[in-house]
């Protein structure tokens, strides 16, 4: 997808300006998790920056909207003991789910769902384009 077909999902905008992730903060995620992010994921978590979307988790080090950073909940939820280490977090879904990427499929990761009651994993959609997609039908219940 293109930064504008990403962009044209219409979200409502941050009141003040946030800093988006910086080529340092992705190197060091992707070392983090051995892996490469797909252009679509970068294009979709950068452009979060400029929106008010609920439950977004951070990349950006820098001035972001306040939720917690990508790297802090997997390693809460990894010392929690129930997650799975190749899912890499990016939206809470805010009961304890979270939608997420598999480190190990990147850059081709479907999208997948995890549910906290019972720590099962789902594949929600085939590519994170798909799930951009349908994003405002999940949005709109």
């Amino acid at each position: 997808m293109t930064h504008d077909e990403v962009e044209a999902q219409v979200l409502d905008r941050e009141w003040e300006v946030l800093d988006p992730p910086s080529m340092r903060d992705w190197g060091e995620l992707e070392y983090k998790f051995n892996c490469k992010f797909s252009d679509d994921f970068k294009i979709f978590i950068t452009l979060m920056s400029k929106y008010v979307f609920p439950g977004i988790l951070n990349v950006s080090t820098g001035k972001n909207n306040g939720n917690d950073l990508i790297v802090f909940v997997y390693d809460y939820e990894i010392k929690n003991g129930n997650w799975d280490a190749d899912l890499i977090p990016f939206l809470d879904v805010g009961n304890g789910d979270y939608f997420c990427i598999s480190a190990k499929q990147s850059p081709k990761s479907p999208v997948y769902y995890y549910y906290s009651e019972d720590f099962d994993v789902e594949e929600y959609n085939r590519n994170l384009e798909e799930w951009i997609t349908n994003l405002p039908q999940f949005l709109n219940g």
